[in-house]
């Protein structure tokens, strides 16, 4: 076993911790937009949700004629 080895795992387990930790805190986040789930910070400190604004042109599109949007 060379001297830098330990040096490698320790950097390859760190990117894993963190790879795990990201993908995790993504599934979070797209777990509270589909529920519309708020945090409780948010529903204690925070007002109703702001209304969405500056809607994309292909949405606009999609939203305007449904038929011609692929499934």
């Amino acid at each position: 076993m060379e001297n830098g080895s330990p040096l490698f795992w320790l950097a390859f387990v760190t990117f894993g911790i963190v790879f795990v930790v990201l993908i995790y805190q993504r599934v979070r986040v797209h777990r509270a937009k589909q529920t519309g789930e708020r945090s409780t910070f948010t529903d204690t400190h925070g007002g109703e949700p702001r209304a969405q604004v500056g809607i994309g042109e292909t949405q606009k599109k999609a939203e305007a004629n449904p038929a011609a949007t692929p499934s």
